[in-house]
Formats: structure tokens, sequence, C-alpha cells
């Protein structure tokens, strides 16, 4: 029987095969045919293939950036070459149209909108922090470069509130706020602004990323409570995705950061706690499912990687809490 089986399927599989080979054979001499099936065949393979082609969500770890001088921020020439990296090296996706292969993706362009969110946040910081005593002018580099990250990623060529008015893209003001980033970082070392490597700023930025990661895991959290019983959650890659760009963005930033702000971080005893904060978010950045899911808290078959994903961000974001009390010399019961 078990023999019989075998050469049943061996004939239908002969069989089919020289259907195949029929239908090339007919397309092969009828050129009409063979010209529209391959154009039938390009389109599509065309968004498959080219949207496969385009997804980059880069998530290395490290980067080898250097300063030109001790007064440079390395935090600065980080979100520099983040910029420069997602925009001019990689293709930014999230305001691409229906003609480009990259239009169906979802999952890179909330990566990418993730990280430059963390950057208009530090940048915001930055520009409130700096002084620049002889011109305004100079200090606007950095609140500038900070309105312009927070220009929403969606634009190619059309507002989003109006499809008949033509607007910047959103690329282009990504580009605009890199060089002013890259005009700020030259202008430290000749003194024309100033930016206090203290207490009071290193507090100051602790406060507006922690805020940023509750917000961002109280989003999460709102995901899980309305969707995690839905048989499908077609939005928690999204929020996943956005959420891991962020957290990325904050990792290569708080290593920076680290660097400008070492002798603060070494005199408050706090450089042990502020490794802490960069190992949960690479802990976070690491979780790469093949599919993400937003699975029922109680089951024991289904996971759910936006929790997994806002364990790491509320850790780091109680370090970063821990670190903020002790710079203001408070006691922190962690219980």
């Amino acid at each position: 029987m078990f023999k019989t089986t075998m050469v049943n399927t061996g004939l239908y599989l002969k069989k089919g095969l020289k259907m195949i080979w029929r239908g090339i054979s007919h397309l092969a001499v009828s050129w009409p045919k063979a010209f529209a099936a391959a154009v039938a065949l390009l389109i599509l393979s065309y968004y498959p293939l080219g949207g496969l082609l385009s997804e980059n969500i880069d998530k290395t770890p490290d980067y080898n950036l250097t300063r030109e001088s001790e007064q440079q921020s390395l935090t600065v020439e980080t979100m520099v070459f983040l910029v420069n990296r997602e925009v001019n090296e990689h293709l930014w996706t999230a305001n691409l149209p229906l003609f480009f292969p990259s239009y169906f993706l979802d999952n890179m362009p909330n990566y990418q909108n993730g990280i430059i969110s963390a950057l208009a946040a530090t940048a915001t910081v930055i520009g409130e922090e700096t002084q620049c005593p002889e011109n305004g002018r100079e200090k606007a580099l950095m609140t500038g470069a900070a309105e312009l990250l927070k220009y929403p990623g969606n634009v190619w060529l059309f507002a989003p509130d109006n499809k008949l008015k033509i607007a910047p893209s959103s690329a282009s003001q990504y580009r605009k706020a890199r060089k002013l980033l890259r005009d700020y970082n030259r202008l430290l070392p000749a003194g024309q602004c100033f930016w206090a490597r203290d207490n009071a700023n290193m507090r100051r930025f602790i406060a507006a990323v922690r805020r940023d990661l509750y917000k961002t895991a109280d989003r999460l959290e709102v995901q899980i409570a309305e969707h995690s019983s839905d048989w499908i959650d077609l939005k928690a890659d999204d929020l996943f995705y956005y959420s891991q760009g962020k957290i990325y963005a904050y990792m290569l930033i708080m290593k920076a950061w680290g660097t400008d702000f070492k002798d603060v971080l070494l005199d408050s005893g706090q450089y042990e706690n502020w490794t802490k904060v960069i190992r949960a978010l690479e802990d976070g950045v690491s979780l790469s499912p093949a599919v993400v899911r937003n699975g029922e808290l109680n089951s024991g078959m289904a996971a759910n990687h936006p929790v997994a994903l806002g364990y790491y961000m509320l850790r780091a974001a109680g370090l970063l809490e821990q670190i903020n009390y002790a710079m203001k010399g408070v006691s922190f019961d962690a219980d």
C-alpha cells in the first residue's frame, strides 16, 4: 500500500511538472503573452521584493564616534550621526508614496519615527540648557533643530492636513536639523555658546527621558489592556517598533551623554547605575520577534512582546529616577 501511494504521488508530480512546462513553452512561442506574463510577474514581485530589500531596522549597538575637541558634545555628534544614518544612508520610509515598493512597510517607518522622536526630546533639553550671552541667533541653532525634528515624519510632498497644499518633506526638514546640530557643536569650542556639564543640567535630561519612557510605556499599557484579547492585533507591531526605535536612540544618546557628563556621574557615585540604564535599554532593543504578538496576559501559549518591551523601559525609567534622587542628595527607597 505504501509503495502504491508513492507511485501515485510520483505520477501526480510528474503530471504537474509537464503541465507547467507546457504553459511556459506556450508563452515562449507567443511573445505578446510572454511579455504580459513578465510584466505581471514584475508587478507582483515589485512590492514584496522591493519592500524586503528596502527594510533596514538598524540596531547596531555601538559606533566609534569622536568629537574634534573636549568642548564639543559627543551627544550632539551622535544625534548628527543618527539623523544622517536614517535620512541619507538608509531610506526614510515613513513618508514614501504609493509608487515606492517600501510604501507598505510599517515596522521600519515606525522604528525611524521613534528614533527622531527621541532626538527631538534631547535637542529640546540641550536647547533649554544652552546659554549664548552675545547672540540669541546662535542659541536658536539647537532650539531650531528641536523644532525641525518635531516635524511629522509622514510628509512627502503635501501637508498632512491639506492634500492640496505643498509642504516640505520630512527628510528635507531633518536634513536641515542635522545641519543646525552640526553648526551648534562647532560653536562650543569658540566659546560663543555655553552648555554647562553640571548636576542641574544632568538632572534636567534625566527628567525628560524618564517622562518620555513613562509616557511611551503608558501607550503600550493601553494597547495591551484594550487589544490583548483580540485574535489578531494589527497595531501592536506599529507601537512596538516605534517604542523600540525610541529606546534605541536613547541608548546611543545616553552612552554619549555619559561621556559628556562623566565627571558629574563619577562625583555623584552614579556611574554604575547609568550603565545599568543603558543595559536595560540594550535588552529592550535586542528583542527581535519574527511576528509581534500582543497575546492575552493569562495565556500559557501566546507571547506578549509589548509587555516584554515595556518591562525594560520601566526598568530604565526606575533607575533614572534613582539616579535623580541621588544627585539631589535625597535617599531613594526602591521598595
